[in-house]
């Protein structure tokens, strides 16, 4: 499982933060691990909920 942080900002605009996940699931037919990418997410959102916080 990775996880990829894109942070953005166009001119005066807040600053953006794009999250994305990506798996390592073979299956042919549907993902196995979707739930562990979704609790993922969850996580960093969580810690960046914090940070700001503070």
């Amino acid at each position: 499982m990775s996880l990829t942080l894109t942070m953005f900002q166009n001119a005066d605009s807040p600053i953006r933060l794009s999250a994305i996940t990506a798996g390592g699931s073979q299956a042919v037919f549907f993902k196995v691990n979707t739930l562990g990418e979704e609790s993922f997410l969850n996580d960093v959102k969580n810690l960046l909920e914090e940070i700001l916080e503070e």
